[in-house]
């Protein structure tokens, strides 16, 4: 800037010397120098605004620094305050609501849904051949087979023969049959039938009528016997 300027003033020097009267020279060089003063101001001026814009900038990155290592500071006190605490109270209820949800899927269905899933495995065996000594849903069971094999599914392991069954499930009366329940029947306990609810139950009957669906009371119950546990127990 200092440059340009002395060429100006040499070049008005020597044009005064050449062409000019002195008075001319006068004012002219008084003009260029007024001219000089006010471009150096504005290119002041300039500087003074871009130092201002840097420093905004920077500050304006500090504060998205700080913000992002996880402290903040209140707008209407000044202070600092750290995200590190909302984050942990958001895990927190995150971690909650995940641990609800893996109780509810351990827990499995309720007494009363297992019950009726159990009954509704086995009536689409209906129709299917009686086996002496099967165990087969579909090729062929005889009563205690059926009935191991139907609760096998759910993660039971029920004895062979019916008359371990009943002696190895809980007692009760006829009067408290639920489905799921096992209805036993015959001297000696010689023969097992799932209950199914509203008076009926299924089980393998014979070979000449296979699986079939039949009232509770076509015989006389000689006892009633469950594996389903008040909390949905699967298993032993």
């Amino acid at each position: 800037m200092k440059k340009i300027l002395c060429g100006v003033a040499i070049c008005v020097t020597v044009c005064s010397q050449v062409i000019f009267p002195q008075a001319v020279f006068a004012a002219t060089k008084k003009a260029v120098e007024k001219a000089g003063e006010e471009f150096v101001a504005a290119m002041e001026a300039d500087a003074d605004e871009s130092a201002e814009l840097t420093a905004e900038s920077v500050d304006s990155e500090n504060a998205e620094q700080t913000v992002e290592s996880g402290t903040a500071v209140s707008a209407d006190t000044g202070a600092e305050v750290s995200s590190e605490n909302v984050d942990t109270d958001v895990s927190a209820e995150e971690s909650v609501d995940n641990s609800e949800t893996e109780e509810e899927a351990q827990s499995g269905p309720t007494e009363e849904e297992l019950r009726a899933q159990i009954v509704d495995f086995a009536l689409q065996f209906e129709g299917n051949p009686y086996v002496y000594g099967g165990t087969s849903l579909t090729n062929g069971a005889d009563c205690s087979g059926f009935v191991m094999s139907v609760f096998a599914q759910f993660g039971y392991s029920l004895p062979r023969v019916a008359a371990d069954q009943y002696y190895q499930s809980v007692q009760k009366s006829v009067a408290d049959l639920e489905p799921g329940d096992l209805v036993f029947y015959g001297s000696g306990i010689s023969h097992v039938a799932l209950y199914i609810g509203d008076g009926q139950i299924i089980h393998a009957s014979t070979s000449a009528s296979g699986i079939k669906i039949s009232n509770y009371d076509y015989e006389t119950p000689v006892g009633v016997g469950t594996y389903i546990e008040s909390d949905g127990f699967y298993g032993e």
